[in-house]
């Protein structure tokens, strides 16, 4: 019996690494990230790479390493929704995902970061994967 495949959609609002290979690995580890806290992503939104703060209760606190990562399944898509989480590395250099917290929250895609822009832009490029489910 052949293996079977998801395909995901990938939106970027950090910088999309220009190395294939280093955005090969970032889009795998939000894909293992997203899957801990939502079994059918159809779409993944890479919001950061590896870093160690996290904004809370009005500033920036330190924190563990991990990226951060949102995404919709299906119903999410059609009603213009998503959730967050972030997924933990083992160290800042690797991305190896250890564990993935969400603030459980569905939140509208029009949301607005502590910056002032949404959390998830409209117009953004997407690109396919597929992983093996």
């Amino acid at each position: 019996m052949a293996p079977k495949f998801q395909a995901v959609k990938y939106q970027w609002k950090c910088d999309r690494p220009e190395d294939p290979e280093e955005a090969d690995d970032l889009m795998d580890a939000a894909y293992k990230a997203t899957k801990l806290r939502e079994p059918s992503p159809k779409v993944i939104l890479v919001r950061s790479k590896v870093h160690m703060t996290t904004y809370y209760g009005g500033q920036y606190v330190a924190d563990k390493p991990h990226i951060t990562v949102s995404y919709k399944n299906a119903q999410q898509v059609k009603n213009k929704t998503h959730g967050t989480c972030h997924g933990y590395t083992k160290t800042a250099k690797d991305l190896q995902i250890v564990d993935a917290k969400s603030t459980g929250f569905v939140k509208p895609d029009a949301t607005v970061d502590n910056k002032g822009k949404p959390i998830w832009p409209g117009g953004l490029e997407e690109e396919e994967k597929y992983h093996p489910v």
